[in-house]
C-alpha cells in the first residue's frame, strides 16, 4: 500500500496536477494582490478629495459669517461688481499692451 502510494506521489501526473495547481494559487494571488493596489489608490485618491471638500467647507463657514457683515458686503460689491458710492469716481487703470494697440492703429 505504501508503494502505491510512494508511487502515486511521484508519477508525472501528480507532478503536472501540483504545477497546475501552484500555478493558479500564484495567479489568484496576483490578481488579489493588484485589487489590494487599487483600492489604496482609491483611498489615497478619496482622502484627498475629503480634505478638498472640508477646505470648501471652511471656505463656505466663513463666508456665511461675513453674510450679514456690511463691510464684507460693501466690498464684494466693489471688487466683483465695480459698483461705487454717491460721489466716488471709478478710475479703471489703462494697461500698457492695449496703450501699444491704440498707437499702431
Amino acid at each position: 500500500m505504501n508503494q502505491r502510494i510512494n508511487n502515486f506521489f511521484a508519477s508525472p501526473l501528480f507532478k503536472i496536477f501540483l504545477a497546475i495547481i501552484i500555478v493558479f494559487a500564484l495567479y489568484k494571488f496576483y490578481l488579489n494582490y493588484r485589487e489590494i493596489i487599487q483600492i489604496k489608490e482609491q483611498i489615497c485618491r478619496m482622502n484627498q478629495e475629503i480634505e478638498l471638500a472640508r477646505e470648501r467647507k471652511l471656505k463656505l463657514i466663513e463666508e456665511i459669517k461675513n453674510i450679514n457683515d456690511p463691510e464684507y458686503i460693501e466690498e464684494i460689491a466693489r471688487k466683483e461688481l465695480g459698483l461705487v458710492k454717491p460721489g466716488e469716481l471709478l478710475l479703471i487703470p489703462v494697461e500698457d499692451g492695449a496703450e501699444d494697440k491704440d498707437k499702431d492703429s
